[in-house]
């Protein structure tokens, strides 16, 4: 969820604080919205007070939301993996796909999208 921060400063002589406003988060950049007679700064619904004026879209800073990248061993694309099974009977190929993320071929992956061979891979 977007959330909107807002900074106030005097100078002298000054009968109101100049505001700032920042939105930290969220995937839309920042606009304003009029219902009714309320004002609001958008994404986080921000309501402005009456005697606030309207802040100018181009001050307001946009810190959009980052994804943290998973954390990959620096294995090659093309390589294939063999583990053996829990029972030793067989084995499962572990490889990295296109994407980036690691895949296996036993059941366990098939079902929860991760298991103790692709683990094993990246110890």
């Amino acid at each position: 969820m977007a959330q909107v921060l807002v900074s106030e400063f005097y100078h002298t002589g000054m009968k109101k604080p100049k505001r700032r406003y920042a939105i930290k988060g969220g995937l839309i950049p920042p606009f304003t919205l009029v219902i009714d007679k309320d004002r609001y700064v958008m994404p986080g619904w921000y309501k402005l007070s009456k005697d606030e004026d309207m802040p100018n879209i181009k001050d307001i800073a946009y810190y959009p939301f980052k994804a943290k990248r998973p954390h990959l061993p620096n294995i090659d694309k093309d390589k294939v993996y063999k583990v053996i099974s829990s029972k030793g009977d067989s084995h499962y190929d572990v490889k990295m796909n296109s994407s980036g993320s690691m895949e296996c071929t036993c059941p366990g992956y098939g079902f929860r999208r991760r298991c103790r061979h692709i683990d094993q891979v990246i110890k």
